[in-house]
């Protein structure tokens, strides 16, 4: 089989489409040749994409963003048709996908806006929302097959391997790979008014952050805290961790997989109703918008949660439920390879 990914990352729009990509095509490459498109954007991932091994077509930055002109661009030399397109793209929607229908066969879409028309025959949207499927009723067409839900999360391998034990008092802060707010950096200041005793920290940023300098300065002195840079072994971290502090996204399912308590700051519009809903169900804290946040409210949470173990645990048991061990990406691969068999019969 043959597939295409079109999906971008940069400063502005952070790592965690391409990331989830690169998670799907790792569980898809022992049965298919794999191509992404991306375009060369500041803070670009394509060399973690060839590094993985997957053939990388770049194509040039444009502003202002057009969706024909981003299918012709394409499409221009391409040599091949290809059985599936996955598109994780907030700007490209139904236009671009009907000019890629010409080279690929069946089509399938990454998204959780529920904002624009989809050409697709699979659309997947791994976020937790009461009204996961009427969300996109109408914007796709009655034969497309939905996977929705958590249990389709696009988790990396890692998230599936052997972990190490739990450490009381261990803080994990990640805000995503590109972090434009530098919340990072108000998170460690937070640390830093810490009264309690005995804390380590790990701090997760992207090779793309804007921040690594400063952010490295802040940490030159602090023994407990480690810094990782654009790191593999997230899972580990995230099962050693009693508390998180982070951002939501792909980070919400991580957590939950790995049973980590998790206090959210949303940094995106997009990130607030899931976020909320999952507070609502007891897996995590919303602290608010990356707007509404300060170094005084994040260490008085940060201390507060760590006194609470019982409340910690409590969310760690909610968290679990929501994407349980044996769900995730393999989940969804196996979905993706029965419906595209159902269509080819």
């Amino acid at each position: 089989m043959k597939i295409l990914f079109r999906v971008d990352s940069s400063v502005d729009i952070g790592s965690g489409h391409v990331m989830r990509c690169l998670a799907l095509a790792a569980r898809l490459s022992s049965s298919a040749d794999i191509t992404f498109i991306c375009r060369a954007e500041t803070g670009h991932l394509g060399e973690m994409i060839t590094a993985r091994g997957f053939e990388l077509r770049m194509l040039p930055a444009t502003t202002p963003f057009n969706e024909q002109q981003d299918a012709s661009a394409s499409l221009q030399g391409l040599d091949k048709h290809y059985d599936l397109l996955i598109l994780d793209h907030y700007k490209l929607g139904a236009n671009y996908c009907r000019v890629m229908r010409s080279q690929c066969r069946y089509i399938m879409v990454i998204d959780d806006l529920a904002n624009r028309l989809h050409d697709c025959d699979i659309l997947l949207d791994q976020n937790l929302l009461p009204d996961a499927q009427s969300r996109y009723t109408k914007l796709v067409s009655s034969k497309c097959q939905f996977l929705l839900g958590p249990r389709f999360a696009l988790l990396r391998e890692e998230f599936y391997l052997p972990a190490p034990a739990r450490q009381d008092n261990r803080i994990l802060i990640s805000f995503g790979g590109s972090d434009a707010q530098n919340l990072t950096g108000m998170a460690i200041d937070a640390l830093l008014q810490l009264k309690l005793f005995s804390i380590r920290a790990d701090i997760v940023i992207g090779a793309s952050n804007p921040w690594r300098e400063q952010i490295a300065l802040q940490l030159v002195q602090q023994t407990n805290i480690a810094l990782h840079v654009q790191c593999d072994y997230m899972a580990n971290l995230m099962h050693q961790a009693s508390l998180m502090l982070g951002s939501g996204g792909t980070s919400h399912w991580e957590r939950c997989i790995c049973a980590l308590p998790g206090l959210v700051v949303t940094v995106a519009d997009n990130q607030v109703a899931t976020t909320r809903y999952l507070a609502e169900q007891g897996a995590c804290v919303w602290l608010g918008s990356a707007e509404e946040m300060s170094v005084n409210y994040l260490a008085s949470q940060l201390e507060k949660y760590l006194t609470l173990p019982d409340q910690l645990e409590m969310m760690s048991r909610a968290a679990n439920k929501i994407v349980p061990a044996n769900a995730g990406t393999q989940y969804a691969v196996a979905e993706i390879e029965r419906t595209i068999r159902g269509m080819n019969g």
